[in-house]
Parts: structure tokens; C-alpha cells; sequence
């Protein structure tokens, strides 16, 4: 297979220039990554439909790469620009929508594939425009963007496919027979091919995203693109085989396998030796005088003991090193995700167990001492909080008043709620990791952060409680709730800017939050 089709003619409703063509980094766009990818992989020609502004798209001719034009595209779907393709394209091919930003593995395992049609599907994104799909046996059996008829949410659609040449001709011929100009591809390609003509690759906790509107434009800026980059930037190889001698002196760790996979703060790397799993936690830039290592390495260890976390089988509270068991087959939760009522029931019942447990952790974590901290570590870093902060700053600390007159309780609590922290085993098992953060604090905080993090409906906010409280919410809870979440966007907003005084970059997270927390403040 060695040809590929780019869709990319559609209107922008809120923007003067197709989205494909706005670069991301600074310098690269849409068009320029994919390129850059199919070339890589040896395709030899290269096809871009084009449509809105289709001028723009000129630049990119060359002997392997063409254009071609949709002239309808004001008023048709993506099928009306495959069908394009169709005096141009004799074998199977790849089809990749133009908005469409993906790791280049999502591309590289469909290459690998050498015959009949192959979909991609990742987890639910909760982007609000997936594509649903269901399927058994390893096929697709449904394909929605109507969440309405979706029985289980098995995952979406990469706009990524393998296509072979019979389907493309039968989608072609049901297509010239349509009065529907609206048709988008997927549909059709459902009714054309039977179950067994709709195998998939799953791709596990996949990167990727698509640009529809400004809002997705700045996501990808701002979260995408830096997750990608720093995935495919690990940190230097001898260093992390140094940490494996000292986590397994005298066993030849040279035989280990060493595969980085994700992190925001820190690195995580998958390692396989002697038969077994393990993720390496490698502390980031800028964690000294944030986390005390002593306190997670006590406070991880209860939740093992409380299986709520995976087991840590090696932890240096110098350097913060930490080697605990990989999941196989684990699902990492997002933001839609983890509101699955039966996540969210999970959930529930992990905070249940965690809050209700007899132990104190080894530290109190008190967000207004955090605040004051960070404010010290601000200084030290040479940098500047957001503008406007002397003024906000005591309306934020004047909540602990409030919050004890309202009143507060104080048990075992995790701080650090954002849904990647919850890894979903193959049998159904919710685990949550990551503990550098956690300490004893009022129970609400927890909560308080999970609906910031997970941009929770209020509907699900309401179902979630009523599963931890076993009944209705107590009074002052949502009071409770409002004023942790302007604690937790100011302190995080605190630790982003210190963070990038010492060389991250986080794009507008810290702002957003700064700006989100004096919004909240405005609904007390």
C-alpha cells in the first residue's frame, strides 16, 4: 500500500484559513506533520483533497504529492470528497482526515496491514464530536455519532482507516446513487461491508486529536501537542539504566526493555525484565521543595496496603525514584472516560475507602501552608505570579475562615485527581496512583478536584456523591466543594509558574487556572 488520501475540504466556520493549514508549534501544521509521517513510511503518492481556500494547498504539489478539488464543498460531507479520488486511486490506500492529529504509530500499524480494510479506535475522548463505535470478535458492528444509540462505549474512531480498493468501489457506487449529499464516509462504508469486512486496531491511551473549532485548535496547542512532545523526548537512556542498576544491583539489567509512556510533571517508562512488568517513576524538572519523597513513600505504601494502588516494590525517597507493578491490558481513564457511571461508581467507592480508612498519613496537606510554600518557592525561582495576584491572593486565603465555620473534616486523602491518575485493569479493577501529593485533608478536596479535572457534568457530579454518601449530600457540600476548587486552580496555577521558571512549558494551563479560580471566587 502505497497510496494515501488526505480529506481536507470543509468550510471553517470560525476561522479565515482551513485548520490543517494554522500552525500548532509555532512553525508545523497539520498538513506539514502528516506529510511528514506518510512520507516517512514510504508512501509514493500522496493525494489532498482540498476545498475551502483549496488555494492554499498549492504549495504542497510536488512530484509524489497532489491536489485535487471537491468544488462542492459548501454544501457536502466527507464522502462527496473521497469520491474525488476516484479516477485516481486503482489500489487500497490509507484515508486520513486532514484534522486529524495522531501518533505516527496510529499510521505506521495500519501500513503494516496487508490487506482489506483495517479502522483505527482508541478510547473515548470526550471531545464532542466522536465517532462511537461497538463491536465484537475484534469487528465493528456500529458506528454513531449519536451517543443515544450506543449501548456500550467501546471507544471512537481515529480518523485514520485503511481502505481497500473493492469497498472504495462499492462505497462509490452506493454513493452516486444517493440524494444525500451530506453523507460522511463512515456510514457508508458500514453499509457497504459486512461485520467481518471491519477489523480494527485498538490503540491503547493513543495521543491524538482533531481541530474542529478554536477551542480544539487551543487544546492541541496548549495540551496535545506538548504531551506528544514530551512522549517522544525521553529522558537521556544511560541515566535511566543507572536507576534499574541501583533498583537491581548485580542482575544484568542490560537485558531490560525500556519504553517511555506519558507523564505530565514526571517521566514514566515502561520496564520488561526477567519476565516481569514494572513502570519507572522519574521525577520532572522543578519537584525539589514541592514534594517531600519520605511523606509519598509512607502514603503509598497505605495505599497498597488498602489496594487502592498497584504494589511499589522499590521507592528512594532521596531522588524520588519510584519502580512499581505495570498493569497489562490497562485502560488509562480521560475526561470522559471516568464519567462512565460504572467509573464513576468506582471512583466513588475507592474515595470511600481511602477517606474512611483508620490510618493517618505521614503529612497533612493543607492547601493554604501549600500556597504560602509555593509563594516562597516562587521567589526562589526568580519568578512572578499572574498579574492582579496581590489582589486575589488574601480573598483566597480568607476561605480557610469560611471553610471552618462551615466546617471541615480531616482524613487520608490522594490531592492529585486528575483521571489519567486512574488506571483501569482488564478485569474491571480501578487502581490510583501516583501519591505525591497526598496527605490528610478534608475528604471534599478530593472531590473538588475530580470535577475540575474532568470538566464533570453537573448531573454526574450529583450521581457520584449520592454513590460516596450512600444518600443525599450533606449540607455545606457543594459550598465545600466551590472553595477547594479555587484553592486547587490557585495553587496549581502557582506551581506552573515555578515549574516554568525552571525551564517547562505548559502553554496557558497556569493562567487558565489563575483565571478560573477568580471566576469561581466570583460564584461564592
Amino acid at each position: 500500500m502505497k497510496t494515501a488520501v488526505i480529506l481536507t475540504a470543509r468550510r471553517e466556520r470560525q476561522a479565515d484559513r482551513p485548520y490543517p493549514l494554522i500552525s500548532f508549534d509555532g512553525e508545523a501544521n497539520l498538513i506539514d506533520r502528516n506529510l511528514a509521517i506518510l512520507k516517512d513510511l514510504g508512501y509514493a503518492r500522496i493525494i489532498i483533497v482540498a476545498g475551502y481556500r483549496a488555494e492554499l494547498f498549492e504549495q504542497y504539489k510536488s512530484e509524489n504529492v497532489q491536489v485535487l478539488l471537491n468544488p462542492d464543498f459548501e454544501y457536502t460531507s466527507s464522502m462527496a470528497s473521497l469520491a474525488v479520488v476516484k479516477d485516481y486511486v486503482q489500489e487500497d490506500f490509507l484515508l486520513v482526515e486532514g484534522d486529524t492529529f495522531f501518533e505516527r504509530k496510529v499510521a505506521e500499524k495500519l501500513t503494516e496491514v496487508t490487506s482489506g480494510n483495517c479502522l483505527a479506535v482508541t478510547e473515548e475522548s470526550g471531545s464532542g464530536d466522536e465517532c462511537y463505535v461497538e463491536s465484537r470478535c475484534g469487528f465493528i458492528t456500529k458506528i454513531t455519532k449519536d451517543r443515544h444509540r450506543v449501548c456500550h462505549f467501546e471507544g471512537e474512531l481515529i480518523g485514520v482507516s485503511r481502505i481497500c480498493q473493492s469497498t472504495f468501489r462499492r462505497m462509490l457506487s452506493l454513493w452516486e446513487n444517493s440524494t444525500n449529499p451530506r453523507l460522511n464516509y463512515e456510514y457508508i462504508l458500514m453499509d457497504v461491508t459486512d461485520t467481518l469486512d471491519r477489523p480494527f486496531i485498538f490503540f491503547r491511551n493513543v495521543i491524538w486529536g482533531d481541530v474542529d473549532t478554536e477551542e480544539d485548535l487551543k487544546r492541541l496547542k496548549d495540551v496535545t501537542w506538548r504531551r506528544l512532545r514530551k512522549k517522544e523526548d525521553p529522558f537521556d537512556r544511560e541515566n535511566l539504566r543507572q536507576y534499574l542498576r541501583d533498583i537491581f544491583p548485580g542482575e544484568g539489567i542490560e537485558q531490560a526493555t525500556v519504553v517511555q509512556i506519558g507523564g505530565m510533571s514526571n517521566k514514566n517508562f515502561r520496564v520488561d525484565f526477567k519476565g516481569r512488568s514494572y513502570v519507572l517513576r522519574v521525577p520532572g524538572n522543578g519537584s525539589d521543595g514541592m514534594v517531600v519523597r519520605s511523606d509519598e513513600q509512607f502514603n503509598a505504601m497505605e495505599g497498597c496496603r488498602l489496594g487502592v494502588t498497584p504494589a511499589v516494590r522499590y521507592f528512594n525517597p532521596e531522588n524520588g525514584i519510584k519502580l512499581a507493578d505495570y498493569i497489562e491490558d490497562a485502560e488509562t481513564l480521560n475526561s470522559a472516560t471516568i464519567q462512565r457511571p460504572d467509573n464513576m461508581r468506582k471512583v466513588a467507592d475507592i474515595y470511600r475507602t481511602i477517606h474512611g480508612a483508620h490510618i493517618r498519613l505521614k503529612n497533612e496537606f493543607n492547601i493554604f501552608r501549600e500556597i504560602t510554600k509555593y509563594d516562597l518557592l516562587l521567589e526562589r525561582a526568580g519568578a512572578k505570579m499572574y498579574e492582579g495576584w496581590e489582589d486575589f491572593r488574601p480573598l483566597v486565603m480568607g476561605l480557610e475562615e469560611r471553610l471552618n465555620r462551615i466546617g471541615v473534616d480531616l482524613k487520608p486523602c490522594h490531592n492529585d485527581a486528575v483521571p489519567e491518575n486512574f488506571v483501569k485493569a482488564s478485569d474491571g479493577t480501578l487502581y490510583l496512583i501516583d501519591w505525591e501529593y497526598s496527605g490528610m485533608n478534608d475528604p471534599m478536596a478530593d472531590f473538588a478536584a475530580l470535577f475540575l479535572e474532568s470538566s464533570f457534568t453537573p448531573e454526574n457530579q450529583d450521581y457520584i456523591l449520592s454513590r460516596y454518601f450512600g444518600g443525599p449530600t450533606p449540607e455545606h457540600t457543594q459550598e465545600r466543594i466551590l472553595c477547594y476548587q479555587i484553592l486547587w486552580d490557585t495553587l496549581w496555577a502557582q506551581w506552573t509558574v515555578i515549574k516554568e521558571a525552571k525551564g517547562d512549558d505548559f502553554g496557558n494551563y497556569g493562567i487558565d487556572r489563575y483565571n478560573r479560580a477568580k471566576a469561581s471566587f466570583n460564584k461564592l
